[in-house]
């Protein structure tokens, strides 16, 4: 088997402290994510296609089952945060290429939990996963130009910021470019 083959047909979950918590979407989740979607799009729509005015149910049923499929397909995979047995927001692996060792981090959180280090200390533990366990060399993380607060997180995690993908992105009526950072596992280590 090869080591980047999946370890277990089951999405990782992962404890970070007695407070955090990332785990597994499932079925029984998408009202509860989808309530925290509606009451949190003035936060994400500046930043996130998917965030619509209509979100609902049926739209984060259909993010689940896309967890559960690229799961299947490539390794990538989606986990809901968790907090105090709250769900607060998600965090994914998106573009998982096991021929080159690399993959994308995304994450969005509610409003009021930013700002306490949260997605940072769950970025930190998708890193090891990724690259202790995975055996990645390299990890992506893509963020809208304007958006400060996303970009800050790839800083903090010694991520090299690597360029500007220009209209790379249509959100609310416009394309929008991204900044592309990047960590190496040797970096990592360092």
């Amino acid at each position: 088997m090869d080591d980047l083959d999946l370890i277990d047909l089951q999405i990782p979950s992962f404890q970070i402290d007695q407070h955090i918590g990332l785990t597994e979407p499932v079925p029984e989740m998408a009202e509860e994510l989808a309530r925290l979607v509606q009451a949190n799009l003035a936060h994400l729509k500046p930043w996130m296609p998917w965030a619509v005015d209509d979100y609902s149910a049926k739209h984060a049923l259909e993010w689940i089952e896309m967890c559960r499929r690229s799961f299947e397909d490539d390794g990538s995979f989606g986990c809901v945060i968790i907090f105090d047995k709250t769900m607060i927001g998600t965090i994914g692996v998106h573009h998982m290429d096991k021929v080159n060792r690399h993959a994308a981090i995304g994450y969005w959180i509610d409003r009021h939990y930013q700002g306490k280090g949260i997605v940072t200390r769950c970025c930190k533990m998708m890193l090891d996963h990724l690259f202790d366990t995975i055996g990645l060399n390299r990890v992506q993380i893509n963020c809208n130009i304007e958006n400060v607060r996303s970009r800050a997180i790839p800083r903090k995690l010694g991520f090299t910021e690597e360029g500007t993908l220009r209209k790379i992105e249509f959100v609310n009526g416009e394309f929008r470019d991204w900044v592309v950072y990047g960590l190496l596992k040797s970096e990592r280590q360092a």
